[in-house]
């Protein structure tokens, strides 16, 4: 079970933050799960019965919100009529302060643990620039690089350039057009997940739920990490870098060996590059798993909560001290 609680922004847009109840929290710092790129936080909460990790971490004594950004799920955005021009500046500046200080103050803490998925991960590392890195106690990344040159996004970025024209990119419309082939082994599903990983039951809550448009001034800006060139700011100022020392937050890097989003090289550069403690453990059959990992089910694959989902609650424990 989950309450809703809308923030209002500083610049006056209601992002969502759900918390989950608890029966009893016995872990000392709360849990802020952050989707990526295109989704909302049911990538973390699928409605599918054993794959809803936000729950799992419920289950182990964790006090647990998720957020949805602008522009997806519950929060305002296009279908609010709020408008569709939103930025990786927005998120950073207004949207992820607002549940953050929310959190923090909520449970009487100084930190917070953050869990991201993608671009959720991503988040992680570029407030820590942006803001006080020591509100982050750990920071726990599932499919998450921040370069994607070694990315399959990186052979079709282009492409999508000649769509600027549109106001924001019909993601999840255009996922909808493959429920024809939903459980079919094709370029189209290995490119969001490992077919062999996920459930019919979970793919269907993903694309009818989980994915959301992409605004083209996000676009523009998560573009130029496909390029290992940082992330500019739309606010002015230095570009973000992985290699930046205001990153410090204890991270674990959870990725898969089929991922084609977020490959594992792409991942592996990134831990050589950061500048904070930081660990890597790749998932797949090559690794002693039962499964390949693709990108999506790292979170909610058939294997993920015999297999990533400890690991991922094994850094959160020995870090909650």
């Amino acid at each position: 079970m989950k309450d809703k609680i809308l923030l209002k922004t500083t610049d006056h847009w209601n992002v969502a933050l759900f918390k989950y109840r608890s029966a009893k929290v016995t872990r000392k710092y709360p849990v802020l799960l952050l989707h990526g790129i295109a989704c909302d936080h049911t990538i973390f909460d699928t409605g599918v019965a054993g794959f809803n990790f936000a729950e799992y971490l419920v289950s182990q004594g964790f006090q647990v919100y998720a957020v949805d950004l602008r522009g997806r799920g519950a929060s305002d955005g296009p279908h609010t009529g709020r408008g569709s021009m939103w930025s990786i500046d927005d998120f950073l500046l207004c949207d992820l302060p607002a549940a953050v200080e929310y959190i923090l103050e909520e449970n009487r803490s100084e930190k917070l643990h953050w869990v991201g998925h993608s671009l959720g991960g991503i988040l992680g590392f570029f407030y820590q620039i942006r803001h006080k890195a020591a509100n982050l106690q750990s920071l726990t990344t599932f499919g998450t690089a921040v370069t994607y040159t070694f990315s399959t996004i990186n052979h079709f970025r282009t492409y999508l350039d000649y769509l600027t024209a549109m106001p924001y990119y019909p993601i999840n419309l255009w996922f909808k057009l493959y429920y024809p082939i939903l459980d079919q082994d094709n370029w189209f599903t290995r490119f969001i997940w490992s077919p062999e990983n996920i459930t019919h039951e979970v793919k269907r809550a993903l694309l009818e739920k989980t994915v959301h448009r992409i605004a083209i001034l996000e676009w523009n800006q998560i573009k130029t990490i496909s390029a290992a060139e940082g992330m500019p700011r739309l606010s002015g100022g230095f570009n973000h870098y992985v290699d930046d020392r205001r990153i410090v937050a204890p991270t674990l890097m959870l990725a898969g060996d089929r991922d084609w989003i977020c490959p594992l090289d792409g991942v592996e550069w990134s831990r050589d590059h950061l500048k904070c403690p930081v660990k890597m453990i790749a998932f797949g059959k090559d690794y002693g798993n039962a499964t390949h990992y693709g990108h999506m089910d790292l979170v909610c694959g058939i294997n993920a909560p015999k297999e990533t989902w400890p690991a991922a609650l094994e850094h959160l424990v020995l870090l909650d001290s």
